[in-house]
């Protein structure tokens, strides 16, 4: 047998014309929404014929792949980061995590990324494209928090800080579609107190609370507490 043929990279016209249908679509996406657009709108939308489109991209799945995986690439700078982890670089390390953390996102691509989500609840293959992207976000998240972790921290405690922080900045992802102006900054700085100002106390306390333990008690001792203030 021979062996198979690897394949041939693209050359340019076909980079740009991927590229063009791939910014088309997310306009549409975030106009419309994934459900109500359909692969005619946007070849109509971006002059590019159905049949090349399929020879492009097989569904609109593997469009909002495509798009997830240009928008991942340029934002989680992995390489980057596994390099400064590799070389120890703590310096380059909080650098790229308070990149992380910046949220001065276009509000159109905070909606892409609401629409993804919930899309993500009726399409299995959407939602199995979304895990795949969260599971490299928090990898990369949890290999910057391992690196700047005190000694004798575990990978479950880390792993428990990268999920906080990472739920905390999807709900301000959301809040800030709603409204993007009124409170947006009220919205930074309660992220930035509550994730990065006390990054290391999360890393060194709270470990049973985060890692999932005693939170039934914990819960308790709050609700003891602010009745008490009556």
């Amino acid at each position: 047998m021979h062996p198979a043929k690897a394949p041939r990279p693209l050359g340019e016209r076909a980079r740009l014309r991927r590229s063009h249908l791939l910014e088309v679509a997310r306009t549409l996406f975030i106009e419309q929404g994934f459900h109500q657009t359909g692969i005619a709108q946007i070849a109509t939308a971006s002059g590019i014929a159905v049949g090349q489109m399929y020879r492009d991209f097989e569904s609109k799945e593997a469009i909002i792949a495509a798009i997830c995986e240009a928008d991942v690439e340029a934002w989680l700078e992995e390489k980057a980061l596994a390099d400064a982890v590799a070389a120890q670089d703590l310096d380059a390390i909080r650098a790229w995590l308070e990149r992380f953390g910046t949220r001065d996102q276009p509000e159109d691509r905070c909606r892409l990324v609401a629409e993804i989500v919930a899309e993500a609840g009726r399409n299995p293959r959407v939602a199995d494209i979304y895990r795949q992207v969260d599971a490299r976000v928090r990898q990369s998240l949890s290999a910057a928090l391992a690196a700047l972790a005190p000694d004798g921290i575990s990978a479950k405690h880390v792993a428990a800080v990268a999920e906080y922080i990472l739920t905390l900045g999807a709900g301000a992802v959301c809040r800030r579609i709603v409204h993007p102006q009124q409170c947006a900054e009220q919205i930074d700085r309660f992220v930035d107190a509550a994730i990065f100002n006390d990054l290391e106390h999360l890393l060194r306390e709270n470990r049973q609370l985060l890692d999932g333990e005693g939170i039934e008690g914990n819960q308790a001792r709050c609700i003891g507490r602010l009745k008490g203030k009556r």
